[in-house]
């Protein structure tokens, strides 16, 4: 983990006081914390000294993880280690200028200062990029780069590729199941899962319809153009994704599947369902998105155009049924929370002969306001968030994480790491993308949630005992 250039490290305790501190129990306290860089997290008696003090309304609560999230950035190869390592990539010379652009465009430091806006301490990025982690030289190199240049903690999920052997205790994700993604045979994506036998692999369910392509769909169907994209990606289409997919992980004796970013009630049941008939556990992510979004809120919407996310978004009652059923299952410690956070450039959402672009939103830097929408909204607990949010997300995450926490992670106990989260659940919020263009570093900041009438904002984000002040321009305290 980085610290950001040209800043000086300077250790020292920073003791903060609220009125709302979150225990793993649900109850929520008074105390003050004490957070010192590289130390464990110190709980002591609402009655001690402080530095700062939160008031009346500011909440303390583990910081957020998440496993889902496009980082773009990669490595640059020399032309001698990518004749060596390539896969399908093409010629040196055509996707080198690809490899740049990418890293012009987002980068693994951007995302970083997205994470710590949103409270978040630790993330998994994907591996959707023009030299992709396949393979354990590319996805050690990827991983390397990444933590190297990050200001929260990384990891990288390694890819699946036709005839690449699985990297032992470690998840790969599957971008045959994608949309737009590796357009993959059915035997190839066969072959492919059989190499990863008694491995865990993760999978998007966004496979296109059999009997119709989207093309040939996009130039018969007389809905409005914002329209068809979800017309064609439905409801249907996911659980036809989820149970090919399930059928084909059983097949090869997978030891785990985890399905990305489920957006509607029926494909969650469905994957509930399926756990109780054994012999492959099916860990699941809830997109963050869907529990906002639903598909008419979608389309003729002033942001719709950079809404587009595979799979469609679901329809109010699918919507209503998500979230009552994440509601009672929220204790689950093989559920979470995850937002496919997607940095595309506004640009890269633009339709393109009569399809849309790229699909996704920028979430990651969102993602409190979108739990207080769910309290407020929806009847979830606190204690429910920090469940999904924070606890389940990081403790799948520590499986894979090849490095070494020093301290207990994902408790809110004095000794164990010190990760938190400063929150005002109540705040009114707007995305102002002017303002988040300086304050993420990114001169092509742009988001779907511009301008909605939001509630939730983050001030203080602590990765390892240094607290970050994310409530304007991003600065680290200590």
């Amino acid at each position: 983990m980085a610290d950001k250039p040209g800043e000086p490290f300077i250790v020292k305790p920073i003791r903060l006081k609220t009125k709302h501190l979150h225990l793993d129990s649900g109850e929520i306290i008074p105390a003050v914390v004490v957070c010192t860089p590289n130390q464990p997290l110190e709980i002591l008696a609402y009655e001690s000294a402080c530095d700062l003090d939160m008031g009346e309304y500011h909440h303390i609560a583990l910081a957020r993880c998440d496993p889902h999230v496009h980082a773009r950035q990669n490595i640059v190869p020399s032309r001698e280690e990518f004749e060596a390592l390539k896969i399908h990539e093409g010629e040196f010379d055509d996707v080198i200028p690809k490899i740049h652009a990418a890293n012009l465009h987002y980068d693994v430091y951007r995302a970083s200062l997205a994470a710590l806006k949103g409270g978040v301490w630790l993330i998994g990025c994907m591996g959707n990029t023009p030299w992709g982690p396949i393979g354990v030289q590319r996805w050690q190199q990827t991983l390397d780069l990444y933590r190297r240049h990050a200001l929260v903690y990384t990891h990288v999920w390694p890819r699946l590729e036709p005839g690449v052997p699985a990297i032992d205790g470690q998840e790969g994700k599957d971008f045959g199941s994608t949309f737009g993604g590796a357009g993959l045979s059915a035997d190839e994506r066969d072959a492919m899962f059989a190499l990863w036998a008694g491995q865990d692999v993760s999978f998007h369910n966004d496979m296109p319809r059999p009997d119709q392509t989207i093309d040939e769909f996009f130039r018969h169907a007389t809905a409005a153009l914002e329209a068809k994209f979800h017309l064609y990606y439905n409801g249907e289409t996911v659980l036809q994704s989820q149970r090919e997919t399930i059928a084909l992980a059983r097949k090869h004796h997978l030891r785990s599947l985890r399905t990305r970013h489920v957006p509607t009630g029926p494909a969650l049941e469905m994957l509930l369902a399926e756990r109780k008939v054994g012999g492959l556990k099916l860990p699941i992510e809830v997109g963050l998105d869907y529990l906002y979004w639903s598909w008419p809120m979608v389309v003729g919407h002033r942001t719709g155009k950079i809404n587009y996310r595979r799979p469609a978004f679901p329809s109010e009652q699918d919507q209503l049924r998500l979230i009552a059923v994440l509601r009672e299952v929220a204790f689950d410690p093989e559920i979470h929370l995850g937002s496919d956070h997607a940095p595309h450039s506004p640009e890269a959402k633009q339709y393109k002969n009569g399809l849309p672009g790229s699909p996704g939103t920028r979430l990651l830097e969102h993602s409190h306001q979108i739990h207080a929408h769910l309290v407020h909204e929806h009847n979830f607990t606190w204690h429910q968030i920090d469940h999904l949010a924070a606890i389940h997300p990081t403790k799948y995450l520590e499986r894979y994480y090849v490095g070494h926490f020093a301290y207990p992670i994902a408790t809110m106990a004095s000794g164990a790491m010190c990760n938190l989260v400063v929150f005002d659940p109540d705040c009114g919020y707007c995305a102002d993308e002017r303002i988040l263009r300086t304050q993420l570093h990114d001169p092509d900041y742009h988001n779907a949630l511009w301008l909605e009438p939001l509630r939730g904002k983050v001030l203080f984000t602590v990765v390892n005992g240094r607290v970050y002040d994310v409530s304007d321009e991003i600065k680290a305290l200590n």
